[in-house]
């Protein structure tokens, strides 16, 4: 029987016979210092109150950021609506002319690196482009370039 502090503690041949004393130190060490968990796989008090911070931060305080909308639509009839979320920004796209168009957009939020995308939006239709927040944004500004597409 090995005594550590008040709490005894039995090692039998089998245990302690491994040929390792890193290992009876390991063990000696989790027994003192009280790093053996009576529930393993569990989360601590702090752990678990950090996690569910980072996993409730961004609904919980939000993201307010302006949009900036710096349209080319070259005499084409498209409706540009951004919708402004916490993480995100969609753009949706509705073409109201007779003909399919091709939109190019391009996102900048800095300090974010500035990201592109191009959409074909059916004639009547409406299409949407995502843009998700890596960083935290104070604006985001999006060009969109709209031209006929070539059938």
């Amino acid at each position: 029987m090995i005594t550590v502090g008040f709490a005894p503690v039995w090692r039998f041949k089998e245990e302690s016979d491994h040929g390792s004393h890193r290992l009876r130190h390991v063990e000696r060490d989790r027994v003192v210092h009280g790093a053996a968990d009576p529930r393993p796989g569990r989360l601590s008090g702090a752990a678990r109150a950090l996690a569910l911070t980072v996993l409730f931060a961004p609904a919980a305080f939000g993201q307010n950021y302006t949009v900036e909308v710096h349209p080319e639509l070259n005499d084409l009839d498209i409706k540009i609506e951004p919708v402004a979320m916490t993480g995100m920004l969609v753009v949706k796209l509705t073409n109201d002319t007779a003909q399919k168009v091709r939109c190019k957009l391009r996102f900048d939020a800095s300090p974010q690196t500035p990201y592109r995308s191009s959409v074909s939006v059916d004639p009547g239709q409406t299409e949407q482009s995502v843009f998700r927040a890596q960083r935290k944004w104070f604006a985001v500004a999006v060009e969109v370039d709209c031209e006929a597409a070539k059938p």
